[in-house]
């Protein structure tokens, strides 16, 4: 079982990013067995809060209960069949969309050097 979190985004006019938005609409938590099941859950319960917003942000974290309780591990480095989600509605078609993120991977200016032979 994993900890999903859908964290609902708006553009707030002179902010050049997506911003969460504020207070207990911003976001919503719930369990699932894994990635489809989820999103299963997010078509059945959020559809209309996504219909207000630019998109929504789906991330999980791993539910781990042992003798010391409940803990909520973000092992989504650890888990290679892990991707980030972005959905959103579209109001043409009157369907959510998702749209996986996978890992990034950054070339860094002058990061490479070739050695002299």
């Amino acid at each position: 079982m994993r900890k999903y979190t859908l964290v609902f985004m708006e553009q707030k006019i002179g902010v050049p990013r997506l911003t969460p938005i504020a207070g207990a609409e911003g976001e919503v938590s719930f369990d699932a067995a894994d990635d489809d099941d989820a999103q299963a859950y997010v078509r059945e319960h959020c559809t209309q809060r996504l219909q207000n917003c630019v998109r929504g942000e789906l991330s999980s974290m791993a539910v781990v209960r042992d003798g010391s309780g409940t803990r909520f591990i973000d092992d989504s480095l650890e888990n290679p069949h892990f991707h980030e989600a972005y959905i959103r509605f579209d109001a043409r078609t009157k369907q959510l969309e998702v749209d996986f993120v996978s890992t990034a991977t950054v070339m860094l200016p002058g990061g490479y050097k070739r050695s002299a032979l």
